[in-house]
């Protein structure tokens, strides 16, 4: 796909990943439907830098706990750009705690923002989309949990269905739609933990001996964005971490 044009949607986009994608996005020539939750003077400055590049930008706040309003935010969107040829679906929270300790409420409110609301998003997409054109959707899943753990449970368990959906919808959206997601490994200190030596990290656990970071994730997406023969697949980025 070519991308200078192309009008993309990044869920998340204030900060971290999202952050990184969607400025990549800008600097690759794309416009860009900024959403975010709460991360607003986030999200203004990712705006503010996007428009310096020369290409539109526009916010959309949405909380994607409650799925009634999925729909809304891409009628929203679509109102401002006409259509949207790229979905990165990129939000997501990260509780922690193992399967005992959850609840139906904490597990609700997990799959809501991490599975349901991608879900949601790829099937409004999906409708938008004009017949003419080509569309591209990258969920981003989490390279850890190619290694079965005990914690975080419902995100684990969410994660391990954005892999699913992906092939899933991979095939049900083709050839018009391609369908990809990415896997990162060690990229960030949790939020709450920006001190940590995530070096430490790297020297016990990843045989690069490096830890990640966003904009490596970007560049990633920008690959699979110009890949018109792939569809279907998890691309982990984690430097051997999870082998």
């Amino acid at each position: 796909m070519e991308l200078r044009g192309k009008n993309a949607l990044v869920t998340g986009s204030g900060i971290r990943l999202g952050r990184a994608i969607a400025l990549a996005l800008g600097e690759a020539g794309c416009n860009l439907a900024l959403h975010y939750n709460s991360s607003v003077e986030s999200v203004i400055q990712v705006k503010s830098d996007i428009e310096k590049m020369g290409r539109k930008a526009r916010v959309f706040q949405q909380d994607l706990e409650d799925t009634s309003n999925v729909q809304d935010l891409m009628t929203r969107v679509c109102e401002e750009f006409g259509h949207i040829d790229i979905l990165i679906n990129n939000a997501g929270i990260y509780p922690p705690g193992p399967g005992k300790a959850a609840t139906p409420e904490k597990i609700n409110r997990v799959f809501n923002i991490n599975l349901f609301s991608p879900w949601l998003l790829i099937s409004a997409f999906a409708s938008q989309l004009p017949k003419d054109a080509q569309g591209k959707v990258i969920n981003i899943s989490d390279g850890k949990i190619f290694q079965y753990g005990t914690d975080h449970f419902s995100y684990r368990v969410t994660k391990h269905a954005i892999n699913t959906i992906t092939a899933m919808f991979a095939l049900e959206l083709a050839p018009k739609i391609t369908v990809n997601a990415i896997a990162p490994g060690t990229m960030l200190p949790l939020q709450g933990y920006e001190h940590a030596n995530l070096q430490v990290v790297a020297d016990r656990q990843i045989p690069l001996r490096r830890i990640g970071n966003p904009e490596i994730v970007a560049q990633n997406v920008l690959h699979i964005l110009s890949q018109d023969f792939m569809t279907g697949h998890v691309i982990r980025v984690d430097g051997g971490e999870f082998l």
